[in-house]
C-alpha cells in the first residue's frame, strides 16, 4: 500500500521532550485509541519517523462514535505539532489496503479468496492471507467508519471546512464524457453483478503497459486506502506485490461518510492521492491503465472497474445501480 506523499517542508519543530509530555497526557485523558499513534519530531534528514502502529482492530473495537472523534482531533493536534500535514498523519495510522478490502468483503469474495488461495507465488499466498483477515475485520467495518469519519472532520476543518460539496451539479462521469464509455443496461446481465466496467475510449500503450484518461472522483470522502506500486504481468503467476491486491492492481478507496458509501476504482496505472487525503467530487484520483494479473491480459485492459459498497445497507451496488449513478 502506498504510505503517502512525501512530507512538506520548511516548518519548525517542538523539542521532542515537549512532545513527549503531550502526548503523555494524551494517552492519560483518552485512555489509548488514536493517542497511542500520536507522531514524533522529524528526524535530522527532514523526513518523518514513521509511527509504531496502525489503527488496528484491538484498538478501534468498542470505541463509541463521540470517543473516537475526540481520539481523532487529539491525534490531529499532536499530529501537527510533530510537523505532519492531516492527510499523512492519517495515511500513518489507517489500517493497510488487505485491511479495508476485508472489511468490504462479501461472502462470494471470500469464498474467491479461498479458491485463489491455491494460485502460485505471491499471489497466492496474499489471498491466503486476505481470506483471514476479511474474516476479521467484516465485524469491525462500522468501528472503522467512525475513524475514518472522525478523520474526515478533523481533516477538513485543518483545511478550511468541508469540501463535501466540491463538484456539485457537474457530470457524474468519472472521466470526461468524451473519454469513455458506459455499457448499456442490455451488456450487464454477462458482466460483474457488483462492479461495473467502464471502458476508455483510447489509451497510451507502451508494450503491454496501458495508460488511460484521468479518473475522477464520484463522490467526495477521504481516501481510505491506495496503492500504486503494483507489479506483475497478465496472470498469477507473473505477480511480485503491491497494488491493492493481485487482481484489483493499482487503485483507490474513497469513503464518503455523509453517505457512507465506500467508492472503489480499481486497475489504475497511476494513484494521485494517498491514504488520509480529502477528496471532492470530480477531483482527480489517477489515471487510468491495466494493472492487475486479469487487466493486464491481452484484450482485457482498456477500462477502470468500479465497485460501491453501501454501509447503512450493509451491501454492494449491483452493476445496474452504479450505472445508474453515471448516467443520470
Amino acid at each position: 500500500m502506498s504510505e503517502g506523499e512525501d512530507a512538506r517542508g520548511g516548518r519548525e519543530y517542538p523539542a521532542r521532550l515537549k512532545l513527549v509530555s503531550v502526548l503523555v497526557i494524551l494517552v492519560i485523558t483518552l485512555g489509548g485509541g488514536w493517542a497511542s499513534f500520536a507522531p514524533v519530531p522529524r528526524q535530522g534528514d527532514g523526513a518523518p519517523s514513521r509511527l509504531g502502529r496502525r489503527l488496528l482492530p484491538e484498538i478501534v473495537a468498542g470505541r463509541s462514535p463521540a470517543a473516537t472523534a475526540e481520539a481523532a482531533e487529539a491525534y490531529l493536534r499532536a499530529a501537527e505539532r510533530a510537523g505532519l500535514d492531516p492527510s499523512e498523519a492519517f495515511a500513518q495510522a489507517f489500517p493497510d489496503s488487505a485491511q479495508v478490502l476485508g472489511m468490504l468483503a462479501l461472502d462470494r469474495d471470500i469464498e474467491d479468496f479461498r479458491d485463489y488461495a491455491s494460485l502460485p507465488g505471491a499471489a497466492g499466498a496474499y489471498y491466503r492471507s486476505e481470506a483471514k483477515i476479511a474474516v476479521e475485520m467484516r465485524p469491525l467495518r462500522r468501528d472503522y467508519e467512525a475513524a475514518f469519519a472522525a478523520a474526515w472532520e478533523a481533516a477538513s476543518r485543518a483545511e478550511g471546512g468541508t469540501r463535501s460539496s466540491l463538484g456539485k451539479g457537474e457530470s457524474p462521469y468519472i472521466a470526461d464524457s468524451g473519454e469513455v464509455w458506459i455499457p448499456a443496461k442490455s451488456e450487464l446481465a454477462s458482466s460483474h453483478p457488483y462492479a461495473l466496467d467502464v471502458f476508455f475510449q483510447h489509451v497510451d500503450k507502451k508494450g503491454e503497459i496501458e495508460k488511460g484518461p484521468q479518473i475522477l472522483a464520484l463522490r467526495a470522502g477521504i481516501v481510505v486506502a491506495a496503492g500504486r506500486d503494483w507489479t506483475g504481468g497478465p496472470g498469477a503467476a507473473d505477480y511480485r506485490g503491491g497494488g491493492m491486491s493481485p487482481a484489483s492492481g493499482n487503485g483507490i478507496v474513497v469513503y464518503d461518510p455523509i453517505t457512507r458509501t465506500y467508492c472503489s476504482y480499481f486497475h489504475l496505472s497511476s494513484v494521485a492521492l494517498p491514504p488520509g487525503a480529502i477528496v471532492g467530487r470530480g477531483e482527480v484520483l489517477g489515471l487510468g491503465g491495466n494493472t492487475g494479473m486479469n487487466a493486464r491480459r491481452e484484450g482485457h485492459g482498456e477500462h477502470v472497474h468500479i465497485e460501491i459498497f453501501d454501509a447503512a445497507r450493509g451491501a454492494a451496488l449491483s452493476s445496474y445501480e452504479i450505472r445508474s449513478i453515471l448516467v443520470n
